[in-house]
């Protein structure tokens, strides 16, 4: 009974908490990558690389909540037409970071979709899951899905759909979902390598905050809701386009 207590203890971190820690980060990191590392060398080495490698922290939060949406919102169909919606607006601003820094052409507006695609694939997975087809037509469209973002190009294609999967099926059974998400990032971090079985430093910079996001999902996330204003549900929304647009208006300044 003390165990249980000790553990309730330590989930202190509301939905909304986890929400700013990943936008927060994610933001930053992303600020850092598009406008060039080379401005912010007035910050210590340390807090660079803690910015830099930190946004990865982001992505794991993003999966667990949309497989924790997909449970508690009111309409899956007005969410997944929300994702769809933001993937498109999300599409310029990305594009637009990546053509300045990397002199992309047009075409990859086209050719490389942003997370928030990846996402509205992964909450359709779960919509296939949740539906009353038979289990084989189910698993064969949730595999089309899942090649789909692997096809389109989108940031954490494939992985991005199983993880959510693995979110909402294994999401009352935390230590198994922990192992099971920790294999799929060293999967993941095995593809980045370039199929080798070996990490780099800078690899295992970006596998950490990734592994943390799990831990505090784990162990100190307590599912309550937090602020229940408007502001909280729709900054997940505006952010992600919103700070985009920021990175490329601060790169053309500079310039």
């Amino acid at each position: 009974m003390e165990e249980t207590k000790e553990k309730r203890n330590l989930k202190v971190i509301n939905r909304d908490v986890l929400k700013y820690m990943a936008l927060i980060l994610m933001g930053i990191g992303h600020l850092i990558t598009f406008v060039g590392i080379q401005h912010f060398r007035f910050l210590p080495v340390p807090v660079l690389r803690f910015f830099v490698f930190g946004q990865m922290f982001a992505p794991p939060v993003f999966f667990f909540f949309i497989s924790e949406g997909f449970v508690h919102t009111r309409s899956r169909k007005q969410y997944a037409m929300r994702l769809a919606a933001i993937a498109l607006i999300t599409q310029v601003p990305l594009y637009l970071c990546h053509s300045f820094t990397d002199g992309q052409p047009v075409t990859a507006m086209f050719t490389s979709w942003n997370i928030m695609t990846t996402l509205f694939l992964g909450l359709l997975v779960l919509m296939v899951w949740d539906s009353k087809w038979k289990l084989p037509v189910r698993i064969i469209v949730m595999i089309l899905i899942t090649g789909a973002s692997y096809l389109i190009n989108a940031e954490w294609k494939l992985f991005a759909p199983v993880l959510i999967f693995v979110f909402y099926i294994l999401r009352e059974k935390p230590v198994l979902r922990y192992c099971i998400y920790t294999v799929i990032m060293l999967c993941h971090q095995f593809i980045c390598n370039g199929f080798m079985f070996w990490f780099s430093i800078r690899s295992f910079q970006w596998f950490i905050p990734e592994m943390i996001a799990i831990t505090v999902i784990t162990f100190f996330y307590n599912g309550k809701k937090g602020s229940s204003s408007k502001f909280s549900k729709w900054i997940f929304y505006v952010f992600y386009p919103a700070h985009l647009l920021l990175a490329f208006a601060i790169q053309m300044m500079l310039k």
